[in-house]
């Protein structure tokens, strides 16, 4: 799987986090600790978050990283 297309996938996996918990990208995007645009960024697969980042948003939308598409790719 190419970067984009990891970034694309682990982006949809989020927004779909996002939205379950009923939360907006500016929601997220304080709660972290991260401008808005990046978080979209991240979320449109323009961006790959950073382990740290990554994280915050894992633990704030209760995602369990190994079930994040390819995720094994991105911590190597």
């Amino acid at each position: 799987m190419s970067q984009r297309e990891r970034a694309v996938a682990l982006g949809v996996a989020i927004r779909a986090a996002r939205e379950s918990a009923g939360l907006t990208q500016e929601d997220v995007a304080s709660r972290i600790d991260l401008h808005p645009m990046t978080y979209g960024g991240i979320e449109r697969g323009r961006l790959l978050p950073s382990v740290s980042t990554l994280t915050r948003i894992c633990v704030l939308l209760k995602i369990d990283p190994d079930q994040l598409p390819d995720l094994q790719d991105v911590r190597d």
